[in-house]
């Protein structure tokens, strides 16, 4: 026995959706083909759409009720988005920041030539080494990079200890 309704009954004579049919279709016991079928039926009969009307009306009240109140559900996949969004959006800033303090870095490390430093003069003191410059300015990255990952990281567990305390407070005052 098949679980689906058999589309060769949906219609009658007529051309009108059958009883059986449009029971099949509150029921959903239309295979995806039936259901499309009779949605299109629907949208242009205006027969057969006050006879479906008149069949969910007719239904218990306890029919027409959703099964569960989706408010809370959705106020919390909407915190959760927003979260997301905020925090890409600092990630987005800091990438940008970090790009600028690299190239800085660049700059200041390798710096543009001076047309006064290129003449020859008199040794005065000695010269900081180019690797010692490199080391400096990657150790420094490296510091900032990681003060700002700790510093999202606080921030997101921040926003989701927000989110658990008011899905946890909501829960609670329902549940009274």
């Amino acid at each position: 026995m098949s679980l689906y309704f058999d589309n060769n009954n949906l219609f009658d004579a007529e051309g009108h959706l059958t009883d059986e049919g449009l029971y099949a279709l509150k029921d959903g016991t239309l295979d995806d083909l039936g259901a499309l079928e009779a949605a299109e039926h629907l949208s242009f009969c205006d027969y057969c759409l006050l006879r479906y009307t008149a069949m969910i009306e007719a239904a218990p009240e306890v029919m027409k009720q959703p099964m569960r109140d989706l408010i809370p559900q959705v106020q919390n996949l909407m915190r959760l988005r927003s979260f997301r969004i905020m925090t890409n959006r600092y990630v987005s800033a800091a990438a940008a920041v970090v790009l600028g303090f690299v190239l800085w870095g660049a700059v200041s490390t390798f710096g543009v030539p001076n047309p006064a430093m290129l003449t020859p003069q008199q040794p005065t003191a000695p010269r900081e080494r180019f690797g010692t410059k490199v080391s400096t300015a990657v150790s420094g990255f490296y510091k900032s990079l990681d003060d700002t990952f700790k510093n999202f990281t606080l921030t997101a567990e921040s926003g989701l200890d927000q989110i658990r305390t008011q899905s946890i407070g909501g829960s609670t005052a329902k549940g009274d």
